[in-house]
Parts: structure tokens; sequence; C-alpha cells
């Protein structure tokens, strides 16, 4: 007897590609990616020929300070009338109070800014200080100037901020003009 040697069937391989370039179209298309926002915030224009920096003398009792320690959620807040270092500790959560009272003086206390248009928020963070915390004071930042600016919008226009035509919220963006400085320390 002879042994017949029988062939084995072959898969058609021909469309697995195409079978593959599509799942990955579908997983391409339907797979969503997170994208981190940040914060907003705009920044001002860089530098040229035309745009050049002014210099202004400010006040001392202009400045407020927001000294971010090192590892820690520990902040100085400090005007400049104070001694530099010298400043009172706070919690992050705890700042919006004392920020709203320099902000809103307008000249009341001898300690604090003279208007809110000439007050300067001067955040010195550390090089290793938490991301989280600077973030935190970013925040709390946002809230004062965002409730200084609708009490300022009810009293002027009986509405909130966000409910204003752009005209309306410049003049108030004139009275409060949010004014923050950011340094670093070594």
């Amino acid at each position: 007897m002879s042994k017949s040697r029988r062939s084995l069937p072959e898969i058609n391989a021909g469309s697995m590609a195409d079978i593959a370039f599509l799942l990955l179209i579908f997983f391409l298309v339907t797979t969503t990616m997170d994208v981190d926002t940040g914060i907003k915030r705009k920044l001002p224009p860089l530098p040229d020929e035309e745009n050049q920096p002014e210099q202004v003398d400010f006040h001392k009792n202009n400045i407020l300070v927001i000294d971010c320690s090192p590892n820690s959620d520990i902040i100085l807040l400090e005007t400049g009338a104070e001694t530099a270092g010298n400043g009172k500790p706070f919690q992050v959560t705890e700042i919006k109070e004392p920020v709203m009272m320099f902000l809103s003086n307008y000249g009341k206390n001898p300690d604090l800014s003279e208007s809110p248009d000439k007050a300067v928020v001067s955040i010195r963070s550390h090089k290793k200080t938490h991301y989280k915390t600077y973030v935190q004071i970013q925040d709390q930042l946002s809230l004062v100037y965002k409730e200084l600016r609708n009490n300022e919008s009810l009293k002027r226009y009986s509405k909130k901020y966000e409910e204003l035509d752009t005209d309306k919220k410049d003049v108030i963006k004139k009275i409060y003009p949010m004014r923050v400085s950011e340094t670093i320390k070594e």
C-alpha cells in the first residue's frame, strides 16, 4: 500500500491584515485620553521693541507676600510693611480672608494696601514647595478676586460679575485688577 500524502487545508490569511487595520482604527477612535487643563491664567505678552514692561514704583504696603515654605502646607503672609520673614503662619485654606482684607482695605489700615488697583499679591515659592500647595494658593486667590468682583458688580449693576457684558466687566476689572507676581526661591 502506498501512503498518499494528504494536504492540509490552508487558512486564507489575506483578509487578516484588513481586520487588524480595522481593529486598530476602531480602538484609536474610541479611546479617550485625559488631558490636563492646568491653571487658567492669561500671561502677559513677551516683551519686544514695542511692548516694553514699564517700571512701576510700589509703596511697600501695597505688596502682600505669600511665602511658601518647602515641603510643608504652612505659608507665611506678610505685607511690605512688615519685616521680611516675619509673616504670620497660615494654612493654605485660611488665606482667603486676609487676602480679601488686604485687597479691599482702601487705606483704612496703614499696614495694608491703599486701594485694590494698587495692590499686588506676590507668591514666593520654593523649589521644593508642594505642587498641591501652589495650586491651592492659586485657587484661593481666584476665589478672592471672584468674590470681590461679584460684590462690586452687585453693588454697581445689581448683577453677578459673570452676567455682565464685556464693557461692564472691564470696569469691574479696573477696580479689582488681578495683579499677581511669582518668584521662586532657591
